[in-house]
């Protein structure tokens, strides 16, 4: 028998397959990239793989994808890897990643644990833009 539990985890199941290629491989840096001026992409190093996190302009919807080892720089990428947040959890092993569907059904942010299953930063969609919010010290 199908339930919404069911059909729900099968929906998500590609977007969060993303959060087990990281594994528990530790974070190098952090790479904020702007366009005129508001972040529409995060790219998180883990070594030999990256994870990255973009905002979809056309329903202010979170994008996520991985890429291979050690790639350039993103184009227009700046390291916040020494800024708040990402200070706190460089150098930590990448604990849990969640993904949040707001009430219109679109993927909207994700939650992202270090060093544990607790998550510690929140990854919002607004206005084709990310916005980062810390939601315990890491």
């Amino acid at each position: 028998m199908t339930t919404v539990k069911t059909r729900t985890a099968e929906a998500l199941a590609p977007m969060l397959s993303m959060f087990h290629s990281i594994g528990d491989r530790s974070l190098r840096a952090v790479w904020q990239v702007y366009t005129e001026g508001s972040m529409d992409k995060l790219v998180f190093d883990f070594g030999q793989i990256s994870l990255i996190v973009a905002a979809d302009e056309n329903d202010d919807s979170i994008d996520i994808a991985v890429a291979g080892p050690n790639g350039p720089a993103p184009v227009g990428g700046v390291d916040g890897s020494q800024l708040p947040p990402w200070n706190n959890i460089v150098g930590k092993p990448f604990g849990w990643g969640w993904v949040t569907v707001n009430q219109q059904g679109y993927c909207d942010g994700l939650l992202l644990g270090f060093g544990g299953i607790v998550p510690q930063i929140a990854l919002n969609a607004i206005a084709s833009s990310i916005k980062v919010g810390v939601i315990s010290s890491a």
